[in-house]
């Protein structure tokens, strides 16, 4: 891979109508490419602001939660379409989970495509061979998302009105950098929430058995729920094959192991295997893109730069593979993780190359530095049982070297790893927040 500048990548082309909206506030502000250069090219940023049920987008007496969504390489319209009925919010084609039904009865939400990703934000054209991995680890790290955001925030909040935010799953990235940039000056929230986050300087290893050993109990507890699940999954894969689909693509549905409450998510993920045997090929394929089943390359890249340095997914799954065997019927994230050449020569070599030589590690903040910024802001870990990304111990316990007495707080929550955004995770945010100064 030749190292090339964050300019050179491929862009895609953003539809303008995209601001046409009648309920939300869209817009764009102008950001640098490389914030080390202020005055050099810049970039749209994508911003949506939704108001809370029956106010406006402007009503400051309801106060703006920023939500830093997860990925990396992932838009904010996987946290709410862009086409969202408003007007019939129950409609199926809002899907299955809207993140924000509890929360904008309180607040009103900013979302911000974050650069790079497939959305409004200069998103890379992950399909161009031209792409370079150091240039994208470069230009559109979580640094560069952080101080992305803070731009959004200057020029949409007003300034004497506070705000929150919650960071989850890999947003956890971005909102530590966003808190080291208080340091210097930049608008402090309210408060903000680390739910079920990634957090910098985890033990990699450590931090990806866990994940795989989560998702291996999350397996043997939808055996127990439905002790004919072995059956179930045969008739799926025999199904997919009969389509001419590789029966282990099924594979992709790790995204639904402990998606819910317990009892509940082991329900509709059967629900979702008698759904797929009535499906086309082409609405298996659909379902197989919607629910993790293809590798996203740009969160390749990037979940190589911010989580794992100096490793990738690849090279990790290959590790985790053979220290946490599976039983041949399971549900199995390592097996997507090892086919991110998709069969494509040119993804092929490139990924390849990136498992040889990672990309440059994103600069955080020193621990120390991080726990300076945390004590001058309110800060809530929530930590989801059943998580298939984050399990809950685990993430207690890298939870340690951040923990500052007077300004943190940890709340375990049920409901997996969009806990946050259930029912009871928004009664923990409001009971937090209520102690806030």
């Amino acid at each position: 891979m030749t190292t090339k500048t964050p300019s050179a990548l491929p862009f895609k082309k953003t539809d303008p109508k995209v601001l046409e909206h009648a309920v939300e506030r869209r817009g764009f502000v102008n950001a640098p490419l490389d914030h080390a250069r202020p005055d050099g090219p810049s970039i749209p940023i994508f911003y949506r602001l939704i108001p809370a049920y029956g106010s406006r987008h402007d009503d400051p007496s309801h106060p703006v939660i920023v939500v830093i969504n997860g990925g990396p390489g992932i838009s904010c319209s996987a946290y709410r379409p862009l086409d969202f009925d408003y007007a019939n919010p129950s409609s199926p084609k809002n899907g299955a989970l809207d993140r924000f039904k509890y929360l904008l009865k309180s607040h009103r939400i900013l979302l911000v495509d974050q650069r790079g990703t497939d959305g409004q934000s200069a998103p890379i054209d992950m399909t161009d061979p031209a792409i370079d991995a150091d240039a994208i680890s470069l230009g559109f790290s979580s640094d560069s998302q952080a101080r992305d955001y803070l731009a959004v925030i200057e020029t949409l909040i007003p300034k004497g009105e506070f705000f929150y935010i919650i960071a989850q799953s890999y947003g956890g990235m971005v909102g530590m950098q966003y808190l080291s940039l208080t340091l210097a000056g930049a608008r402090k929230p309210k408060g903000i929430v680390f739910s079920a986050s990634a957090l910098p300087y985890e033990d990699v290893l450590a931090a990806s058995l866990a994940r795989r050993s989560e998702q291996r109990k999350l397996n043997l507890e939808l055996r127990e729920a439905y002790p004919d699940v072995e059956k179930r999954l045969a008739a799926v894969r025999a199904y997919l094959k009969s389509l001419g689909l590789n029966p282990d693509s099924i594979n992709g549905l790790f995204g639904l192991l402990g998606k819910g409450v317990k009892g509940v998510w082991e329900k509709a993920f059967i629900a979702h295997l008698e759904k797929m045997l009535g499906q086309t090929r082409a609405e298996v394929e659909k379902d197989a893109r919607d629910n993790f089943g293809e590798v996203n390359l740009l969160n390749y890249v990037l979940s190589s730069s911010n989580f794992t340095p100096g490793e990738t997914d690849r090279t990790i799954a290959a590790r985790t593979t053979e220290l946490v065997p599976y039983e041949p019927w399971m549900i199995d994230e390592n097996w997507v993780t090892m086919q991110a050449g998709g069969g494509v020569a040119w993804r092929e070599a490139f990924v390849t190359a990136m498992d040889r030589r990672p990309p440059p590690a994103t600069p955080f903040s020193s621990p120390e530095g991080l726990r300076a910024a945390i004590a001058l802001n309110g800060v809530l870990f929530t930590p989801a049982d059943n998580d298939a990304f984050v399990p809950a111990d685990s993430y207690i316990r890298s939870l340690a070297k951040f923990e500052v007495e007077g300004h943190t707080r940890i709340k375990r929550l049920p409901g997996g790893h969009n806990a946050i955004f259930l029912e009871e995770g928004h009664r923990a945010f409001l009971e937090w927040a209520a102690t806030l100064p």
